[in-house]
């Protein structure tokens, strides 16, 4: 059986993420170190940013990073229920799916 065909096979692993609070510079290191060991083990990390400020461009960059290494691995980061500024923070990953409140889900 190729590689191809077992990974097919293999259980996801989905993670749901809601951090909370304001993210500046001091913080984005326990949120990169989140998302790391998340993005090295599950398949699909579902990230709720509705109770969340980014005011680091380190936190867009931590959470690009994680969706790369997930779509690396043939994963998905989805950034669920982002507000504008959120969006606004976010508009330069292109790793992640960021999608705001009351959107629809985007169809795999």
């Amino acid at each position: 059986m190729s590689p191809q065909a077992t990974a097919a096979h293999d259980p996801w692993l989905t993670a749901n993420v809601r951090p909370a609070g304001s993210f500046g510079r001091a913080d984005v290191g326990r949120l990169r170190a989140l998302l790391g060991a998340l993005s090295a083990t599950a398949s699909l990390v579902v990230l709720d940013l509705a109770a969340v400020s980014l005011r680091s461009g380190r936190a867009a960059e931590a959470i690009d990073e994680a969706g790369w290494e997930l779509e690396r691995r043939g994963g998905c980061l989805l950034c669920i229920n982002a507000d504008a500024d959120v969006r606004a923070r976010l508009g330069g990953c292109r790793h992640a799916v960021v999608v705001g409140p009351g959107e629809p889900m985007p169809a795999s």
